[in-house]
């Protein structure tokens, strides 16, 4: 199956290169360390950039045998970049017309049945398959999560499962279950957790929430959580030690590349809304909030957004700021507290 794969490493110079010794059997010692998880060779962004190019040039089945070998090359290495790719590939497939569902169903429950069972991430390949299932209806994928979910209890582990059947629920208009499912998530928040990957578990929920908000028809509640998933959008890019990445976010809203503003549920709420006539104040309210003091509420000083490569700075300046990242994230009540009072 890799002799795709292969041509287009040997191709774009992404695999080993070409002084590379073949590979030998070292052992089990060296077996057992090679199955541990690691960073793919190749950028796996931009290897998902290249699978996008080859669906425009030669259509979805090329793309998907592409992302197949891909998917069993990080399989055999234990490789956490597999996930990503097989969340590019089950959207290729749906629409690949020289596949069969069964087929595809086949191959994704041989490739979970060989996952690494050393690291949790890999569970939330369980999210895909569920994604692929939905090709039978909501809920085939809706009993696969819950059976997943009896097998493996709610924890941080299964956060982002409790959040999907939560979306699976409220497509099939069950929002109450939906509700029960998002609220289980919201217990597995810890101040104690790595500081982006809170806020990244943060801003999921927001998002759900809002959709389900609307789904209700409670115009308010879908704003306050739609603000909230964007605030913590932006804090997810908020490091001082790397603060282009915030302008370049900021940049992103503000051309419209990202965001709420034109979403065909955010434009419905203002257009039937009472809130109509404030639609431009809202943005510019939570713009200005979000891009101007929130990161002060964060602990960034005005200075560190300001910086430029190349300005001045102190050895403790450049401490501050590489420590930043470290920091837990405690300032979740502040934020929830300032959207909300917003007006929106």
């Amino acid at each position: 199956m890799l002799s795709f794969l292969k041509r287009w490493l040997r191709r774009r110079g992404t695999g080993r290169s070409r002084d590379a010794e073949p590979e030998l059997d070292l052992g089990p010692h060296a077996r057992a360390a090679a199955m541990m998880p690691r960073m793919p060779r190749a950028d796996v962004h931009r290897l998902m950039v290249e699978a996008t190019a080859l669906r425009r040039r030669k259509g979805y089945h090329e793309a998907v045998q592409f992302l197949m070998e891909l998917a069993e090359a990080y399989l055999r290495e234990g490789n956490t970049a597999l996930v990503t790719t097989l969340n590019k590939l089950v959207p290729y497939i749906k629409r690949d017309e020289q596949m069969s569902y069964a087929e595809a169903r086949r191959w994704m429950e041989q490739l979970l049945a060989r996952l690494p069972r050393h690291d949790p991430y890999f569970l939330n390949a369980h999210i895909t398959f569920a994604e692929l299932l939905e090709q039978e209806g909501a809920d085939r994928s809706i009993a696969y999560l819950e059976a997943f979910l009896r097998d493996h209890p709610p924890s941080r582990d299964t956060y982002y499962h409790l959040i999907r059947l939560a979306d699976f629920y409220r497509e099939v208009r069950d929002l109450a279950k939906a509700q029960e499912h998002l609220m289980e998530a919201r217990r597995q928040w810890d101040t104690r957790l790595e500081r982006y990957r809170l806020i990244r578990m943060m801003r999921r929920w927001h998002r759900s929430m809002a959709l389900l908000s609307f789904a209700r028809d409670d115009t308010g509640e879908y704003l306050f959580h739609r603000a909230m998933e964007f605030a913590l959008d932006m804090a997810r890019v908020l490091d001082p030690a790397r603060i282009e990445e915030f302008h370049h976010r900021k940049d992103q809203y503000y051309k419209g590349e990202r965001g709420f503003v034109g979403t065909t549920a955010f434009e419905n709420v203002m257009r039937t809304s009472a809130l109509a006539p404030r639609r431009e104040k809202i943005i510019a309210d939570l713009y200005g909030f979000v891009f101007e003091e929130m990161p002060l509420l964060l602990g960034v000083t005005r200075a560190d957004l300001s910086f430029r490569p190349g300005d001045p700075e102190t050895l403790e300046d450049v401490q501050r700021r590489k420590s930043f990242s470290s920091r837990p994230f405690l300032e979740y009540d502040q934020l929830n507290e300032k959207i909300r009072n917003i007006g929106i």
